[in-house]
């Protein structure tokens, strides 16, 4: 008897759903089915509420859990800013959720150039973070402009020394897997 692998299903069901969630709120649906409910509760908790139970019931039926963080972390990122008033919170959620995106590369992948790609998206979500406090919070100071150029500057000589390091494992390995790094000690 073949056994099947119902991970990925799961994954993607709660993905679909998540986001379903997300969308219903964007249009207001969810927040007129509570008021018709008789429900009190604001719309925004509710969603990300029900978010959170369909992540917690999808790890429970084993579906994967990096699928069901990352999901979770974007939806919830866009129930809890979509209608905020002020533009910094939503420069903040567009460098959370790509910090989040850059996380989930750099923990899934094996390919130690996704690994460098994912590191580089993630110095950029914070660039954009730095960028967006320098402008709302003191916008006569460039603090935050000197300190992403700092950022940038770091970022490239890390990409130098690390596709370095990728083209010397491949010279010697023929692989960039990065469960082989410990064959570059020989």
């Amino acid at each position: 008897m073949q056994k099947t692998n119902t991970q990925p299903t799961l994954g993607i069901a709660y993905a679909v759903v998540a986001l379903i969630i997300a969308a219903l709120y964007f249009t207001g649906t969810i927040g007129t089915a509570l008021l018709s409910a008789g429900l009190k509760m604001p719309a925004d908790v509710a969603s990300f509420s029900a978010i959170a139970l369909l992540a917690a019931a999808a790890i429970f039926m084993n579906a994967s859990p990096l699928v069901v963080l990352s999901t979770g972390t974007f939806a919830g990122f866009f129930v809890l800013s979509i209608h905020q008033d002020e533009p910094l919170v939503r420069y903040l959620c567009l460098g959370a959720v790509l910090f989040a995106i850059g996380m989930y590369g750099m923990v899934a992948s094996r390919n130690a150039v996704r690994v460098l790609m994912s590191i580089e998206l993630m110095l950029n979500a914070v660039n954009i973070n730095l960028v967006a406090f320098a402008r709302y919070v003191d916008p006569t100071e460039v603090k935050g402009q000197v300190f992403a150029i700092f950022i940038l500057t770091v970022a490239a000589a890390e990409a130098a020394v690390g596709l370095a390091i990728v083209l010397a494992m491949y010279r010697n390995t023929a692989t960039v897997d990065m469960e082989e790094f410990n064959l570059l000690k020989y």
